[in-house]
This record gives structure tokens, sequence and C-alpha cells, in this order.
């Protein structure tokens, strides 16, 4: 049976690179080549040995102007047809880092491009870049991340697919440790809950388990810190479904919920919500910011506060639309898919808010998460 692309469109690959006037783009991070080829070369895959062992049989595809891809891959590596469409004679096996730099520099040769402008990601590793730069000094060589990005923002109905199953497995791990969260039960055993969760329902594995106790760090849990009374345990899961990754974040308290965090979740609801039913094809993503800032501080003038609005798929913050410090001044546009995270801190209780995948619509996002985001009260 023929592998079909998940994500990637040929179509769409020569409307970027004549865009951006690139007459070939390579991709050296995992999740590129993973977009570009469907091999399964990410950090999380049902065996990830192709990421293990990248330092040393680095794993590249190479897009040409027509939106006609090769690969180079590991030579020892027999299951190429089991997960890629690219056709066997453009699959090129390299048993070594200088191989994969021969092969590059073969193919750039025989297709023409010496002279021609290539897009490099700027993580492409310096050995690489640099024999390129040294091999074909009449090339121009130009940062390829926007193209990537260009292609990626838009998503196909499987990757939908993929994203929304993604969220429904975070979603399930989150509401098991609700359910099972009680007074002194440490967070080592919460997140070792959340990963069998995750595991058990199908997923390659997990993305992030952030979470907190109170004003713990969410970004550093695992240290044993114990539920305490009153303070919001929060968790901001990420599943990895086939290689698309989900963001949602949800609480619970055990007793009371502090009265200035219940506000603050309330207004983080609302300002969500209003992005949500806003944000619609066509709107402005630079422009929106500006409005969602307004509003948040038309319901409150206390904090310090976070409105986001990130790209979701095969990175869980693939580029920011728009966010605390910058925005892209384009248009959101159907079928991209989002995360919208909004946060207000709250002394004692650090960040409190809510964030949720979304599907951009003509007439404003749809929800691909289900869980209630009202905080949890046991």
């Amino acid at each position: 049976m023929m592998i079909k692309p998940i994500g990637y469109s040929k179509k769409r690959a020569q409307e970027v690179l004549n865009k951006y006037n690139i007459d070939l783009l390579i991709a050296s991070t995992p999740v590129n080549v993973f977009y570009t080829t469907g091999l399964p070369v990410t950090h999380v895959a049902p065996n990830p040995i192709l990421y293990v062992l990248s330092n040393q049989y680095p794993n590249l595809s190479l897009v040409r102007k027509d939106g006609e891809e090769s690969a180079i891959v590991w030579s020892l590596y027999d299951s190429v047809e089991e997960f890629s469409w690219v056709p066997p004679s453009d699959v090129f096996r390299v048993g070594s880092l200088e191989g994969a730099v021969k092969k590059l520099i073969e193919k750039i040769e025989e297709w023409g491009l010496v002279d021609k402008t290539i897009g490099l990601e700027s993580y492409m590793p310096r050995y690489q870049s640099e024999a390129l730069r040294a091999k074909f000094p009449n090339a121009k060589f130009v940062n390829g991340d926007q193209a990537f990005i260009g292609m990626r923002l838009i998503k196909t109905e499987e990757e939908i697919r993929r994203i929304k199953k993604s969220t429904e497995v975070a979603e399930k791990a989150i509401n098991t440790c609700i359910e099972a969260v009680k007074l002194d039960m440490k967070d080592t055993e919460l997140l070792q809950l959340a990963r069998r969760t995750i595991v058990d329902e199908g997923a390659w594995g997990w993305d992030h388990l952030t979470m907190s106790i109170g004003s713990s760090d969410p970004e550093a849990p695992g240290l044993g810190t114990p539920v305490t009374p009153n303070d919001i345990v929060r968790f901001d899961f990420g599943a990895v479904w086939e290689g698309y990754i989900s963001d949602v974040s949800r609480g619970v308290v055990i007793g009371e919920v502090p009265k200035k965090a219940q506000e603050a979740m309330e207004y983080m609801i609302q300002v969500q919500e209003f992005c949500a039913d806003n944000i619609k094809s066509g709107v402005n993503a630079k422009e929106f910011k500006v409005e969602a800032t307004n509003y948040l501080k038309s319901l409150t003038k206390r904090g310090f506060y976070l409105i986001t609005a990130h790209s979701i798929g095969l990175e869980c913050e693939e580029t920011h639309l728009f966010g605390p410090s910058s925005a892209m001044d384009v248009p959101f546009e159907r079928n991209m898919v989002l995360d919208l995270e909004v946060w207000l801190n709250v002394r004692g209780q650090g960040l409190v808010g809510v964030e949720d995948c979304y599907r951009v619509n003509d007439s404003g996002c749809e929800r691909l998460s289900k869980l209630n985001k009202e905080i949890v009260v046991k």
C-alpha cells in the first residue's frame, strides 16, 4: 500500500518556495524531516532510534522547487517504505556524517543547483552548513525556517485528526490525575500516573508533563512536592499521537480555591473565549493581539498577564501568531490549529489560567479539547 503524505503538499511547497524564491530547501531538524518524508525521526516515536543515532547517521530531506522530495537516511534502516511516501529511487542511504555531506553535495551538483538559492534551517548542524558554503561559493544560502513554517501552518484533515486524538489522550491523563489527587500525594506519583495513562491510551508518548502545586515551579515537577490544601494543582500536558502534539491545562484544588485565584480564572476564561470567538479567517494576528490585550485590561488592571496564540502540530509551539513579546503581521487562515493560552499571575499560586487547542474556521474557532475549564474543587 502506497503511503500518503500526512501534512506535506507538493502544491503548497511549490507556492512557498516560489514565494521565498528558494530553489532547494533542506530539512535537517527532526520535525521538518518527519513533515516532508514521514520517517519517524522525532524524539517521540514507536522506536526513536533514528533520532537517537542522528549524531552519527544524519536524517535529511531535500525539497526542490517543483515540490519533489528526496531523503537521506541511515543505511541500516530498512523500513523506509513502511512510513514514507518518498519514492525509493529518491531515498539515499548513508553510514556516516561524512557520507551525508557527500550525498548532499552530490545531489546539488547533479541537479544543477550549484549557483542557485538554497534554504537551510537555522538549526542545521554547523558541519553540514559550513561544508555546503565552502563547496558552493556561488550559491545563495538563505534562512529556510519561514518556508517550513509557511508549509506547516495550514493543517490537513489527517493532521487535525491526529491533533484531536492527541488532545483526547492528554485530557484523559489530566482527568485521571484530577480524580486521583489527594492531600499529601506527591507530584512524582501524579506524573507516573500521567505517563501510564498516556501509554495505555495508545499514544506514542508525551511531549511535556508540566505541573505545579501552589507556587512550585511548573517547569520542574518531580521533586516530591506534596499536594497541600487550598493550593491549585495545575496539570499542563501534551501527548504525542502519531507524531502530533497537544497542549491542555487544567487545575484542581482540595479545599477552597483562593479568592484572587478564582477571580483570575474567571477573567482568563472570558479572555480565551473572546479570542476563540473573534479569531477567524482573514483577521490579522498582530492587530488582534491589541484587541485581546485591551479586552483583558477592560476586565482587570492587576497582575502580570500572558496572552498567546501559538500554532501547534509537530511541535507544541511551532510559532507564535502572537505572544507576550511579538506578533506576526499575517492573517489567520482556515485550518490553522492554535493553542490559546491566557495566564494571570496570582501571589502564592503562580500563573492561573487556561489553555486549549482550537481549529480556525471562517466564523471563529472550534475547540478541540472538551474538559470543563473551571478549577475542579474536591
